[in-house]
């Protein structure tokens, strides 16, 4: 059967259906993995009280929103990021198969498109999970850098769209130019931390996705967005960093560090309040990429046009 054949509102639903679901796994990762949990075992269960959570209760999108964004079984409230990892999975996995399936090249086979726009699913998973757990804790899961790293080298025949020399030369470009100008040397040049290996590992795994032109792309682009972000952030006034708030889960670790960060404002610890002063720079690689694979192409012509 051809891509072709498919009826588009068939492909957009699926997508839509299978992104969600994937939205709350995707949950489960970025609450556990930072907390170093198995995001096997145990299942899922409340964070507030420890009662397991029904499948019942566990049906993506719709169980905020009918719960009115509380815990079914103590009320206990739910952060609005658990619908909000969904519905943007939900959205981004329609967005993939509007490419990859929909608008597939004639005479594409639909297995073929199907796997192909799994796999840039789970590359746009993996960045999703990467921008909420370094937004909340300013590192980034070695799980989605490394594991997402072997998995793209691994499939790269199957992501016809971009060569496979492109491939490893974006994974190691991509880690390279983080590692060495953005963080060995800052930090030589400054004597202060500038990125972080988690920022590298990020920038290999988009290049062992998007190739050497992806990984440079979402390392200008992210840079540009995060220092507009960064000056919007600062003339507002806002606090610019991971949140320190995780008492939506009623985590017994972090709230014992919020303790201690409250303490330490108190007594007048800058230390404490130093993370607040940094921006993640994770979330705008990861936009950078989400951009080049749906605009790059456009973007990269309208921008060397300019020197035609």
């Amino acid at each position: 059967m051809l891509a072709s054949e498919l009826p588009a509102w068939i492909a957009r639903l699926v997508a839509f259906v299978f992104g969600a679901l994937w939205g709350s796994f995707f949950n489960v990762a970025i609450y556990r993995w930072p907390r170093e949990m198995s995001v096997v075992s145990p299942p899922s269960h409340c964070p507030a009280c420890g009662k397991p959570i029904p499948g019942w209760r566990n049906v993506p999108l719709l169980a905020y929103l009918l719960q009115r964004g509380k815990a079914g079984c103590c009320g206990a409230r739910m952060t609005p990021r658990y619908f909000l990892v969904e519905l943007l999975s939900a959205v981004i996995a329609v967005a993939i198969a509007e490419r990859f399936v929909v608008n597939a090249a004639p005479m594409t086979e639909l297995g073929e498109a199907a796997i192909e726009t799994l796999l840039w699913f789970v590359f746009a998973g993996g960045l999703i999970i990467a921008t909420f757990v370094d937004l909340e804790w300013m590192e980034i899961p070695d799980e989605v850098s490394i594991g997402g790293t072997a998995l793209a080298l691994a499939t790269a025949t199957w992501r016809p769209s971009v060569p496979l020399e492109e491939v490893v030369l974006g994974a190691g470009a991509g880690f390279l130019v983080v590692q060495l100008l953005l963080v060995w040397s800052w930090e030589r040049l400054t004597g202060e931390r500038g990125m972080g290996e988690g920022d590298s590992k990020l920038a290999m795994y988009i290049g062992a996705f998007l190739g050497w032109r992806g990984a440079l792309f979402a390392l200008v682009a992210g840079s540009f967005q995060g220092i507009v972000a960064w000056a919007i952030a600062r003339a507002a006034g806002a606090k610019i960093g991971p949140s320190a708030d995780h008492s939506h889960e009623e985590d017994v670790a972090s709230t014992k560090r919020e303790g201690e960060a409250a303490k330490g404002a108190e007594e007048g610890d800058e230390e404490e309040d130093a993370p607040s002063r940094r921006i993640p720079f994770g979330p705008f690689l990861a936009l950078g990429a989400i951009e080049f694979l749906f605009f790059g192409g456009a973007i990269v012509d309208w921008y060397l046009s300019f020197f035609e």
